[in-house]
């Protein structure tokens, strides 16, 4: 998954966390098991590496 959201870096992706919940944004970074997402509104999410089940591209 690490390497995975590493190559996406900069493309708009959808992450599905093991809550259920789909989150969608532009991969800033990875690093110590947070992914950092900027979504359409410009605002900073952060989303641990564990919870996340599944990537979809767009």
């Amino acid at each position: 998954m690490l390497t995975l959201l590493n190559r996406l870096r900069g493309k708009f992706v959808v992450l599905k966390t093991a809550s259920a919940e789909e989150i969608g944004g532009r991969v800033i970074k990875v690093n110590n098991g947070i992914v950092v997402l900027r979504t359409l509104l410009g605002t900073k999410v952060f989303v641990p590496l564990n919870k996340i089940i599944a990537v979809i591209t767009k």
